[in-house]
């Protein structure tokens, strides 16, 4: 329900403070240097869906990013890619 995502989205974003912003920006606008995309826009380099970013996230692409699994729990990452979605005009 409603309370559950908004538990997840202000997990995600503390999750997203700590971890992702380093490289993406605190507003998640991205750095082109250091190749983090933009994340709020529409643009999705591998898919905008939940399960899309989650897989991102998960296992890396061919990008910069390293893989988080190592790093972050299962819950984590589901509430960082919920949190990303979100920003990313994700429904």
């Amino acid at each position: 329900g409603q309370e559950n995502d908004a538990a997840q989205a202000a997990a995600g974003a503390t999750i997203f403070a700590e971890n992702c912003a380093a490289c993406h920006a605190a507003n998640g606008s991205g750095d082109r240097t250091q190749g983090a995309p933009n994340l709020t826009d529409a643009i999705w380099l591998y898919g905008g869906s939940r399960e899309a970013i989650t897989e991102t996230v998960t296992n890396a692409r061919f990008g910069v990013m390293p893989n988080w699994n190592a790093r972050l729990t299962e819950d984590e990452l589901r509430a960082v890619a919920f949190y990303v979605h979100g920003r990313g005009g994700g429904e």
